[in-house]
């Protein structure tokens, strides 16, 4: 395909964000096995304070995806250092490697004891985008990450990190974090506010984003276009530099909220993201162009409104070089 200067002006008309019904919903039988588990394990850890002679309840549970959280409240009088000395033992019980033992948990009279779950409990997207912290949340780039042990979303702000590099060996996860991101933009933010600029040398995964409005241009799976489109990146960065000068403000929000107070048909400028899925292929077909586009827009962009995703499964020093 042949390479195509990105669009400058944001397509007219209104965007309609995805139902989230489109997204896939979580099971209930995985909860349900879960505290079923819970059950037991309460039992478990009473019946080993009862066996080493300490007088210690459980009085709480926090469950999360991947460890539970059973909070103990020892009887006046017992040290909290016996039942941190216990998590070998602990472990053993529950036919686990370790435990984590946080005594005291920080704001309350309770000693924390995080056991891993037996199974993991799926989480699904659309828990998290559905959920008041996403919806209601002022970030201005929300990414939903994952939940926390306490079930609370983690949700960051690609504006603030400014970048992102997601380094991993295969099937580790590394697409199902960059589709989650994407996702989680689209389902927020109106092409207007924001566009992506695609590369996918390996020309799976990120296809089927080929069509959607957000997109400048379309996937750009070779190498050789790929460099084009950073040094595109890199005109747009100084061009947005020029124009902030001449506005008299620093960054992108300043602009934006300067060109909506001046009232003519100047157009607010939206949020560009970079997204690479696999930069090894770029960095070893043209590793010292991509090296120095790379560590240009990282330094410098943040103020434009422009940031990197980054991906590999090569995170050596000849994929990731010192100066990236």
């Amino acid at each position: 395909r042949d390479y195509q200067e990105p669009k400058q002006k944001p397509e007219v008309g209104r965007y309609q964000v995805p139902p989230l019904s489109l997204l896939s919903d979580s099971y209930a039988e995985e909860k349900t096995d879960t505290k079923l588990n819970i059950e037991e394990n309460i039992k478990i850890l009473e019946s080993t304070f009862t066996n080493f002679g300490i007088n210690a309840k459980v009085v709480g549970v926090i469950q999360g995806p991947t460890v539970t959280r059973y909070e103990i409240h020892p009887a006046p009088g017992v040290k909290i250092s016996k039942i941190t000395n216990l998590s070998n033992d602990i472990a053993l019980s529950f036919a686990v490697a370790s435990v984590r033992i946080e005594a005291p948990i920080p704001g309350k009279k309770a000693v924390g004891i995080e056991v891993p779950n037996r199974k993991r409990i799926n989480v699904y997207l659309k828990e998290i985008l559905q959920s008041s912290e996403f919806q209601n949340g002022k970030y201005k780039l929300p990414i939903a990450l994952g939940i926390d042990i306490g079930g609370k979303p983690i949700i960051a702000d690609l504006a603030e990190l400014p970048h992102l590099l997601i380094a991993g060996a295969t099937g580790s996860g590394k697409s199902v974090c960059i589709n989650n991101i994407i996702l989680s933009i689209i389902y927020k933010l109106s092409p207007e506010k924001v566009k992506f600029l695609m590369i996918d040398p390996k020309r799976v995964e990120l296809n089927i984003y080929n069509g959607t409005p957000h997109l400048l241009i379309p996937i750009v799976t070779d190498t050789s276009q790929a460099i084009k489109v950073l040094n595109w990146a890199i005109s747009e960065m100084e061009k947005r530099f020029k124009i902030f000068a001449e506005a008299g403000v620093r960054n992108l929000d300043g602009y934006n909220e300067y060109v909506r107070n001046i009232n003519n048909d100047t157009e607010p400028l939206p949020y560009i993201i970079i997204v690479i899925d696999e930069l090894a292929d770029l960095m070893l077909s043209s590793p010292v162009k991509a090296e120095e586009s790379l560590c240009r827009l990282a330094q410098m962009t943040r103020a434009t409104g422009i940031h990197l995703i980054i991906a590999t499964q090569r995170p050596s020093v000849d994929i990731i070089t010192g100066s990236i």
